[in-house]
């Protein structure tokens, strides 16, 4: 089994409180701001989350995915950190596990340092060969979630 992580960070003009609610609050509301999913709700398999987390989930529509299963894993916000399992079966089968973590610290006034990370595990012979193409994937989804987010929290904070 190999693990394949991509990631992306941008600095936000909006303050680590309003992305924290856009991320943690409005978790189930991603729709309103992520340009590849169609739809979100929460996920009425994961009504409970770690402690602090306002749901356990949410389930999306996702271009070229279809309908994911999404779990909080970690919600430490204090430290501006928001984990959640990701399945899908719209997803390659040699993707074994996956994983989006999301952190947010300030960054000076009205500002904030945001990071996305994708962590996927994959798994079989195919694992290997569709390494590359996932890689792709991962980077282009990492960089269109940091890249929507930043248009979105700083279009609605002004």
């Amino acid at each position: 089994m190999a693990t394949i992580e991509k990631s992306a960070s941008t600095t936000v003009s909006t303050s680590a409180a309003d992305v924290w609610r856009i991320l943690a609050d409005e978790f189930v509301e991603i729709s309103r701001w992520a340009d590849s999913v169609l739809s979100s709700g929460a996920n009425p398999d994961a009504l409970e989350g770690p402690a602090g987390s306002p749901v356990g989930g949410r389930v999306c529509d996702v271009k070229g995915i279809g309908l994911t299963d999404e779990r909080i894993v970690t919600f430490d916000e204090q430290n501006g950190a928001l984990g959640y399992s990701v399945r899908a079966a719209g997803l390659p089968s040699f993707i074994a596990s996956m994983t989006n973590t999301w952190t947010v610290v300030p960054d000076g006034p009205g500002r904030s340092r945001v990071g996305v990370r994708i962590n996927a595990a994959t798994s079989g012979p195919m694992g290997a060969v569709g390494a590359i193409p996932l890689r792709r994937m991962l980077a282009k989804a990492s960089s269109g979630l940091i890249n929507d987010l930043k248009t979105y929290a700083e279009s609605s904070a002004s």
